[in-house]
């Protein structure tokens, strides 16, 4: 079951910011608060969301490959 879960955490994150970047984001304010906040988002939806560690990882993860 965890796996599955797992599974659509990821999926969501790499849709959701697929459609929020833009070429160039990490160097602006405002592309990291979009990217932000969508990670953020999709964290909510599943209860993931006060976990800052997990967030922190998951966002470094974001800023190098995306």
């Amino acid at each position: 079951d965890a796996p599955i879960v797992v599974e659509r955490v990821v999926d969501d994150i790499d849709q959701i910011v697929r459609e929020v970047r833009v070429d160039g984001w990490q160097s602006t304010h405002a592309g990291e608060r979009e990217v932000k906040a969508a990670l953020r988002k999709t964290m909510f939806k599943y209860k993931l969301h006060q976990d800052t560690d997990l967030f922190d990882k998951a966002y470094g993860y974001i800023r190098q490959y995306y």
